[in-house]
């Protein structure tokens, strides 16, 4: 597991595993672009009194990126059904990380507190 220390290097992971797996697609690299972009906003703006509103949109598009990272592997897909999914998924995506299906009620944790 990598542990990323800086920004750069957290970008510069999924920029890896995202253009190895769709870097053709110029729609997904829109959409891809598109997260980067408001990942950058929320991280660079974040202070004592935006974190509790930025925090759960910063994980979001955490949950997004890894799962771009998964679908794109998935050469079946187009890019709009990958867009699709993305954005009908990430907001369960730590839970089902987590073990729990998406009927069962989670922890009380930051970690589920997506937007």
């Amino acid at each position: 597991m990598l542990l990323f220390t800086t920004k750069k290097e957290y970008t510069d992971y999924f920029w890896q595993e995202l253009g190895d797996s769709c870097a053709d697609e110029i729609e997904l690299q829109e959409y891809i672009d598109q997260q980067f972009v408001r990942l950058v906003e929320l991280t660079d703006n974040i202070s004592k009194t935006s974190f509790w509103q930025d925090f759960p949109e910063i994980l979001g598009l955490d949950a997004k990126l890894n799962l771009l990272v998964e679908l794109c592997k998935i050469h079946e897909f187009t890019s709009a059904e990958i867009i699709r999914i993305t954005e009908n998924d990430y907001r369960t995506y730590f839970k089902e990380l987590c073990g729990y299906d998406l009927s069962m009620k989670t922890k009380n944790s930051m970690i589920f507190n997506i937007s």
